[in-house]
């Protein structure tokens, strides 16, 4: 095992920067998940770690060693690609076996690895098959196979889940997670399903743009995000939006007028850093879509007519997907059944302790006011 630091480690191309001054650190065995957007720099990240582009500034260091002009196959880690990158003319035996082959190691020891490797990845009575012989699942094994005979001290996985269907990825992310646990093995794992990333990592990297938005447990991105674009990015469906502004600020916090509900402001305070807020300064307040509930005004909450403009059934869980007066949409995730139809209205109330407050004044960063 080793662990991983970037220091200010950027990536241009001419003079384009695409990433820009990263700093990070993986520790032994852990399981880190790059997570963004298209485009935010995550793969390229990934490649510059795995030595397959070079970093235009800053410091790569791998078990404690800079490696920033060590070739890709001698620092000891391996890649898991999308495109599982399998030799369809070879059996999944030789596909295992083919990167000790070039290292010229013992036939003992390949066969030793390549038929450990197979047992734990259950390809064991599929050695002698050929990868057009695999279905998508069975492939993706195959490709962390030849990983894991190479006794990496990293591995990295560069969406390597994007190409199966909704069922073998759900299977796969299992599979993948319980192999974690057997190898203890420091794991970097890149994705834009921010569900993987949740379901997966022991801490997940945010990625917008070539920047780094927050570093975090899955629950403390959930729960705590530094700005809106962490917010809006972590969870399914996303948390919801609503403008507005700080009515009143006093001692016990600051209390919110929505635009959809312009002379109500909320009867429950926010904690809110005061030093940082004011009083009419535009506001967004978030809340994610589980934490509304249907029904009478409450104490503690933010209640707001909306408009059902569909249903979705569920069976366990429904969705009502809803407009306000001011013309946001709210997304509403009630449990079990209901009995609502498009066009009627009603009354959902947003408990105050479960929103979220973001300074609204520049929507590019929107951070936390709380």
């Amino acid at each position: 095992m080793a662990g991983l630091q970037l220091k200010r480690v950027a990536k241009r191309y001419g003079a384009t920067t695409v990433i820009h001054g990263i700093d990070l650190e993986v520790k032994n065995g852990e399981f880190v998940v790059f997570v963004g957007p298209s485009g935010c720099g995550k793969s390229t990240l990934l490649r510059m770690i795995a030595g397959l582009e070079s970093a235009s500034d800053g410091d790569i260091v791998i078990d404690g060693n800079r490696v920033n002009d060590v070739s890709a196959a001698q620092r000891g880690l391996a890649m898991v690609f999308q495109s599982y990158a399998l030799y369809p003319h070879m059996t999944v035996y030789q596909n295992l076996a083919f990167g000790l082959e070039n290292l010229r190691t013992p036939r003992a020891t390949i066969d030793a690895k390549v038929r450990g490797a197979a047992q734990m990845l259950r390809l064991d009575a599929l050695l002698e098959r050929r990868p057009t012989q695999l279905s998508g699942g069975q492939r993706q094994r195959v490709a962390i196979g030849r990983a894991i005979v190479r006794d990496p001290t990293i591995f990295l996985f560069d969406e390597p889940l994007s190409n199966l269907d909704a069922e073998l990825r759900v299977q796969m992310r299992s599979e993948i997670t319980a192999l974690h646990a057997r190898l203890g093995t420091t794991m970097i794992y890149v994705t834009h399903d921010q569900v993987e990333a949740m379901t997966m990592a022991d801490r997940i990297v945010v990625l917008r743009a070539g920047s780094v938005e927050q570093i975090g447990t899955p629950l403390e991105l959930y729960n705590r995000p530094d700005n809106r674009f962490v917010a809006g990015f972590i969870g399914s469906p996303q948390m919801n939006f609503l403008t507005g502004r700080i009515a009143t600020i006093r001692d016990e916090g600051a209390r919110i007028a929505l635009d959809a509900a312009p002379h109500a402001a909320s009867d429950a305070a926010l904690p809110v850093r005061v030093s940082t807020a004011t009083v009419e300064q535009r506001v967004l307040l978030g809340i994610r879509p589980e934490h509304v509930t249907i029904g009478a005004a409450q104490a503690g909450s933010l209640h707001v007519t909306a408009k059902i403009d569909r249903v979705e059934q569920l069976g366990a869980a429904s969705f009502l997907y809803c407009t306000l007066s001011s013309g946001e949409r709210l997304t509403v995730h009630a449990s079990g059944q209901v009995g609502y139809t498009g066009g009627e209205q009603m009354t959902v109330n947003l408990p105050v302790s479960d929103t979220h407050l973001f300074d609204a004044t520049d929507a590019e960063t929107a951070v936390a006011l709380r």
